[in-house]
């Protein structure tokens, strides 16, 4: 009778408690996977926001190093212009276009007919390779001739960007100058002291962000060494 009742006592779960302690199970098990895909899902997009920072980050170093080496030079004849130097900044489609003839060229071939001269310009264009956005362009020649604006190698140096804008510092006029252009009378021969990179960029949330930074300009006039033979052109 003792052992009877002992055994009657030592009952397991019923199905019930059984599918009660299931599906709480499969809710944790729900809940710990859902947190688990939110925290990669968030890691991602910090790294894409990394990402996306660093590249704008890059693109503006970039300009600000080749912009500082930017020059404007006589040495060319006047009679047969098969160099054209300029520094040219104006409004366009973008925000705004730089073009310039800079110190700033790497060779990478060991034999290569290059030197540290080259054309540059800076720009928004629509994407090569998504037209759903607008990027910012950089055209690099390695060799100047007498179109200083046109030809040479064109790539994407930051993408999705809104605008990119300029200003540059007129240090004879202590003033902020909205476009520069070394073809004019104002700026012949001469060029900025500093200049101002603004880029606006659209972010994830819609709005826009904008980020600016400052560069300054070694050579400030025209290169015309005495005694080479080269005189100013009256262009």
């Amino acid at each position: 009778m003792q052992a009877g009742r002992k055994r009657s006592g030592m009952r397991g779960f019923t199905l019930t408690e059984t599918l009660i302690g299931v599906a709480i199970l499969g809710l944790i098990g729900v809940m710990s996977f859902g947190t688990f895909i939110a925290a990669v899902n968030s890691q991602e997009r910090a790294a894409e926001i990394g990402d996306r920072y660093h590249q704008i980050r890059q693109a503006m170093l970039r300009m600000s190093r080749e912009i500082s080496q930017a020059f404007i030079s006589e040495h060319r004849f006047c009679e047969d212009p098969r160099t054209k130097t300029i520094f040219k900044g104006e409004r366009s489609g973008g925000g705004m276009r730089l073009d310039f003839t800079s110190f700033s060229h790497f060779r990478i071939g060991a034999d290569a007919n290059e030197s540290d001269q080259n054309e540059l310009s800076f720009y928004v264009d629509d994407d090569p390779d998504d037209k759903s956005i607008r990027s910012l362009m950089r055209r690099e020649q390695s060799r100047i001739d007498e179109e200083p604006d046109e030809g040479g190698l064109i790539q994407v140096l930051a993408e999705n960007i809104k605008e990119v804008n300029f200003q540059f510092y007129d240090s004879k006029e202590d003033r902020w100058e909205d476009e520069w252009n070394t073809e004019d009378t104002d700026f012949k021969r001469r060029l900025p002291m500093f200049v101002r990179i603004e880029l606006i960029v659209p972010n994830a949330g819609g709005d826009d962000e904008t980020f600016v930074t400052k560069t300054r300009l070694f050579l400030k006039s025209s290169i015309l060494i005495a005694g080479t033979g080269f005189s100013q052109c009256l262009d």
